[in-house]
């Protein structure tokens, strides 16, 4: 039989009636009359070309036929309640859903370290992975459902994707103990002939970091890059060479190596953004994580 030949609020009459054993009492429960019940459960038999019940004193009896069909097509119409109810109703305490993030380091630092700790007390059967992708095209994998939701700086975006800002970081000097001592606060006129260092890879694309220095005449492109700001800094506090960095980098790694911040007045803070398909805007559990990852933003500022 094709299955696109059967209604299913049939099947959903078909179960209620077998539960009550009665067409009355089964018009009640499904605020319908008896005699739509009744229509229905003929229109049933004659889809199955079966018999389904029959009268018994005051009450129905189900046949062999109907026993047969009872335990799987009440399984079924559940799983499709079941499924249907989590598109419209999310809970993180019972959740499976797998979440996938693209983000940079940074992104990787700042969130992660307070997301993984409350997912662990209040979503512990929720995944996050980190995916990487080429932050070029970090919105095409968003537009084919790869990704759930991109967190980085600035970037461009393609139509259907949404973009909110989530928090603001300063650009820093860092420099280690063989540099000179220099003033705290610092200009680009200051550092521009400096030798710097800078890191590079696939998802922590930091070269507008120095776009604010290309267009000074007195600017050479560094000579070492790196794959991680980690190395970064590690060669920073050995050398003299110096770096940009976010404030948050280096506020963590100043406790652990000998290196000093140096804020750069006439530079503009990095404005970290979230990013997601338009479509997803309104699924109960990416907004739950949304609103988490914003939330747990807020709690850093």
């Amino acid at each position: 039989m094709n299955i696109r030949n059967i209604d299913l609020n049939l099947l959903h009459v078909f179960v209620t009636v077998y539960d009550c054993k009665s067409i009355t009492l089964a018009a009640k429960q499904l605020h319908l009359s008896q005699p739509a019940v009744s229509n229905a459960i003929t229109r049933l038999n004659s889809t199955l070309n079966m018999t389904l019940f029959v009268k018994n004193s005051r009450f129905i009896a189900p046949t062999r036929q109907a026993d047969a069909l009872y335990v799987d097509v009440k399984c079924c119409l559940q799983k499709i309640a079941f499924t249907l109810s989590q598109q419209s109703h999310f809970d993180p305490a019972t959740s499976e859903r797998t979440f996938r993030i693209a983000t940079s380091n940074y992104g990787e630092i700042a969130l992660f370290t307070k997301l993984v700790s409350h997912l662990e007390r209040y979503a512990p059967r929720i995944k996050i992975i980190r995916e990487f992708f080429e932050i070029d095209n970090f919105s095409q994998y968003l537009q084919n459902g790869q990704l759930d939701l991109g967190l980085f700086f600035d970037r461009p975006v393609e139509k259907g994707i949404h973009k909110e800002f989530l928090f603001s970081d300063s650009l820093v000097l860092i420099t280690g103990p063989q540099q000179p001592p220099l003033p705290d606060n610092l200009t680009t006129n200051d550092i521009i002939k400096f030798d710097f260092i800078s890191f590079k890879n696939e998802c922590n694309n930091f070269d507008f970091l120095f776009s604010v220095f290309n267009n000074h005449p007195d600017y050479h492109a560094p000579r070492f890059t790196v794959a991680t700001m980690w190395s970064v800094f590690f060669i920073v506090s050995t050398t003299t060479l110096v770096a940009v960095s976010p404030l948050l980098y280096a506020k963590t790694l100043e406790k652990h190596l000998p290196i000093k911040v140096h804020t750069l007045t006439d530079v503009s803070p990095m404005k970290l953004n979230l990013y997601w398909r338009d479509i997803e805007t309104q699924d109960p559990g990416h907004k739950w994580l949304r609103e988490l990852i914003k939330n747990t933003f807020i709690n850093n500022s």
